[in-house]
């Protein structure tokens, strides 16, 4: 059997040591980074945590010689392109500060778009020249105004989900439009014992405040269709008891001082309702009087007009 390299048995007992001098040891994926993005962001937190970009294979052998209670199950996800964290922070604050860490970058063709791209209708800064028959072949509905490139009208360039190619990359990069987040995905933590994933890791205090507030609507709620007693919802049942028993008072005619302004009210509506029904009727009778008068007048003037014709070729 051949024995490993003398470089691979001390970068792994390198690793080992890191993992067993901290309190907390987090895989995180490098898939996509760029070197500089990613020594900006080893610069920026040099002084919470320690990164060490390692093989996948090396990095759970590191791990399984720990000995650290359970942690073997870190290594369930240490695959792919990934490096180790080590800090004393909390798996949480770590987690947040990766996540403060990352920044927008160009995509280099290749990436699956995270969101719609929408580029709107802008006067670019390049002159005419090739330029435009590059955005024009990319899909952009470009033109020359005002001896300046313009783009006429508002176009969804790539779909959230699609594949930003390498002519809509280039494009997007003359247009400082930087659809790629940057930075280092927190994958899963280990501390005491336990690991953390970032399912986990991502739920924010405004969100668990959320849940235990919808929670407690959704119980309250129960209890009360279910009129089963406790102290948060008796105020509730207690009114929900008066309205009742203000309804079934006035179903039955029963007055009191309580509910006498809505009998006043109901007497009121009566009132204005009978007077309106009055009024309708008065004015029917007037208008089948001024009908009936009209008749006669039409009446008498045709026996006029009979009694004229009689008399002149009588």
């Amino acid at each position: 059997m051949t024995e490993p390299a003398q470089w691979k048995i001390d970068f792994v007992k390198n690793l080992e040591n890191e993992i067993n001098n901290r309190k907390v040891a987090a895989i995180v994926s490098i898939k996509g980074l760029r070197n500089n993005e990613f020594q900006k962001i080893r610069n920026s937190i040099r002084d919470k945590a320690k990164i060490k970009v390692s093989r996948a294979r090396l990095l759970r052998l590191a791990i399984g010689n720990t000995g650290k209670n359970n942690i073997e199950k870190l290594r369930d996800y240490a695959h792919g392109q990934v490096a180790l964290i080590t800090t004393d922070e909390s798996p949480k604050k770590i987690y947040e500060i990766l996540e403060k860490s990352k920044t927008k970058a160009p995509a280099k063709g290749g990436e699956i778009a995270e969101e719609d791209i929408i580029i709107e209708p802008k006067e670019t800064n390049f002159p005419p020249g090739p330029k435009i028959s590059e955005f024009q072949k990319a899909g952009l509905p470009a033109a020359i105004e005002k001896g300046k490139i313009v783009i006429k009208s508002e176009v969804t360039f790539v779909k959230k989900g699609d594949v930003i190619t390498r002519d809509k990359a280039l494009v997007l990069k003359d247009l400082e439009i930087y659809p790629i987040t940057a930075g280092l995905d927190l994958i899963a933590a280990y501390e005491d014992g336990l690991i953390f994933n970032k399912d986990v890791l991502s739920i924010t205090d405004e969100k668990i405040m959320s849940d235990l507030a919808s929670a407690f609507l959704g119980a309250k709620s129960l209890a009360l269709n279910m009129e089963f007693i406790v102290p948060e919802i008796v105020p509730d049942l207690i009114s929900k008891a008066y309205m009742q028993a203000q309804g079934l008072a006035i179903e039955a005619n029963f007055v009191d001082e309580k509910n006498i302004d809505i009998f006043i009210r109901k007497a009121f509506i009566n009132a204005s309702a009978i007077e309106a029904l009055i009024n309708k009727d008065l004015n029917n009778e007037d208008i089948t009087d001024k009908k009936e008068e009209v008749e006669e007048k039409e009446s008498s003037s045709d026996e006029d007009a009979a009694s004229g014709l009689g008399a002149l070729f009588g």
